[in-house]
Order: C-alpha cells, then sequence, then structure tokens
C-alpha cells in the first residue's frame, strides 16, 4: 500500500507559487525576445531625430552593382538604372 506524502502547504498555496513561478520564466523568456525585436528594428534609440539621411549617390551605385554582381539584375537593367541614377545627381 502506497504510502501518502503530506505536505504542510495547502494545495492552494501550492498552485500559486507555480503560478508564480511560471509568470517569472515566462517574463524572463519574453523580455529579451522583445529587446531583440526592439534592435532589430531600430527603435531603441532615445531622443531620436526626424532627420533621415538618404543613401548618398556613391551609395547606391554601390548597391546598384552588388546586385548586378549577384545575379539579382541583368546587365541592361544595371546600365538602365546607373543611367537613370547619374542624371539625377
Amino acid at each position: 500500500m502506497p504510502t501518502k506524502t503530506l505536505s504542510k502547504f495547502s494545495p492552494a498555496v501550492i498552485l500559486r507559487a507555480a503560478c508564480r513561478r511560471d509568470a517569472l520564466l515566462r517574463g524572463r523568456r519574453v523580455l529579451p525576445a522583445l529587446a531583440a525585436i526592439a534592435a532589430l528594428q531600430g527603435c531603441v534609440a532615445v531622443g531620436g531625430t526626424t532627420r533621415s539621411d538618404s543613401p548618398t549617390l556613391g551609395k547606391q551605385l554601390i548597391d546598384l552593382k552588388a546586385a548586378l554582381d549577384a545575379g539579382a539584375i541583368s546587365e541592361p537593367e544595371y546600365q538602365a538604372a546607373r543611367s537613370q541614377l547619374l542624371k539625377q545627381s
């Protein structure tokens, strides 16, 4: 015959402690995930400005060349986009 283990704590106290433990463990998983998401989205800056830096012509040309080298665009598309960028400047 199995012996019955008696706890000095009531079932309600045990349940409350388990709920607190679960809430703490969930918080330890959720908070770092939210911080990572915020960092990846760039919303961590404090006292930000309304100024946004547009890419320079040089940066746009480098990106365009990288797209050509990666095979994302063809040579004619590259030439057309490049001449369009150079006309705008």
